[in-house]
């Protein structure tokens, strides 16, 4: 069985999500980092960063979020992480691009409105704001050029990149960043937010956000 260890960081939730979906037996062991959790012996023994999430399998560790659901996925030989080379490839390309861009400036977006007057580090950084959201509105045009002709980023058909893109996609209400001028990108965020492996994953972390931020 795979073990996860995180908190409910997009980092943690790009797992929960791909884990869930892939139909894998795994049990989620919550690391509290608002009381210094992941700087425990214990836990640094599993991973020299210090950082969630990390898997545990079969007396192995593994961080990074991108490295554990490629991981995971080849483990169970799942189509959602297709054995084509190609193909393959074609899926890290995206599961790459949300991260590397508008997955960073939604992130960075959530921090700043978010996480840093929620934690006290300060007051939101509105010029950097800005800046998030002008990043952000032009690199999701991308996904949407894309999505033109097909329902799903790779071969028509859904992959770990959809689970994957959701956790940062999903800061967007939050943040107050208005998707309404990407109506095919939101009718493809509707269809992964149906997925039952989404509902699955909230209904998990909920009483965990509760617990820590309040209700």
């Amino acid at each position: 069985m795979f073990v996860l260890h995180g908190f409910f960081t997009q980092n943690t939730l790009k797992t929960l999500y791909v884990l869930e979906q892939l139909g894998v037996d795994y049990e989620f062991r919550f690391v509290d980092l608002t009381k210094g959790e992941n700087r425990s012996e214990a836990f640094r023994a599993m991973t020299p960063v210090g950082k969630v999430p990390v898997l545990e399998h079969d007396g192995a560790c593994l961080f990074e979020s991108g490295a554990i659901c490629r991981y995971v996925a080849g483990v169970a030989q799942s189509p959602l992480y297709p054995a084509d080379r190609l193909d393959r490839a074609r899926v890290d390309q995206w599961m790459t691009f949300f991260t590397c861009h508008p997955g960073r400036w939604l992130t960075d977006l959530y921090f700043e409105k978010i996480m840093k007057p929620a934690a006290g580090l300060g007051e939101t950084n509105t010029d950097r704001c800005e800046e998030s959201e002008r990043f952000a509105t032009a690199q999701l045009k991308a996904v949407e050029r894309h999505l033109e002709d097909r329902n799903w980023l790779v071969n028509e058909t859904l992959s770990i990149a959809e689970p994957w893109a959701l956790a940062y996609l999903e800061q967007a209400p939050q943040v107050g960043f208005d998707l309404g001028a990407y109506p095919r990108l939101q009718a493809w965020y509707a269809r992964i937010e149906a997925l039952p492996a989404v509902a699955q994953v909230r209904a998990k972390v909920r009483p965990l956000v509760e617990s820590v931020l309040g209700g």
